[in-house]
């Protein structure tokens, strides 16, 4: 499968990270509350990558539903800042060009709006860790 990447040119990277909720959200484009949204939830393992000034560079979301994958339109073009890029199965979103110094990992809800345009909103809440017993 080749990768995509939503409405390239058009994308924005209004990111959100709370630690104290474990709660990442990202409103991508326009829409995400319009009528002909579509939401789509489901659990898996999430990376979140983390720049020197503390914010999220990217997001990485593994094994997105076929439903999803399918949804989010086809385009070429070099600029993929705030934009999603789906490669079998995988979600990547590129949220700046600061190197990524840290990572947060774990299994999250994820919730993930779109549009006709592309991916709009992507809202992550990484469920709490079970100790090892």
């Amino acid at each position: 499968m080749e990768p995509h990447t939503s409405t390239a040119g058009l994308c924005t990277s209004e990111a959100e990270w709370d630690e104290g909720r474990r709660r990442f959200s990202a409103d991508l484009l326009p829409g995400a509350d319009g009528s002909d949204a579509t939401r789509t939830s489901f659990r898996t393992m999430v990376w979140l990558g983390f720049g020197a000034s503390g914010t999220v560079t990217s997001v990485d979301v593994h094994d997105i539903p076929a439903r999803l994958s399918d949804l989010i339109p086809r385009v070429k073009g070099e600029h993929v800042l705030g934009c999603a890029v789906v490669d079998t199965q995988w979600l990547w979103v590129p949220l700046g060009t600061e190197p990524t110094i840290r990572r947060r990992t774990g299994t999250a809800e994820v919730e993930a709006v779109v549009t006709g345009a592309g991916l709009a909103r992507l809202t992550l809440r990484f469920l709490p860790e079970t100790p090892e017993g």
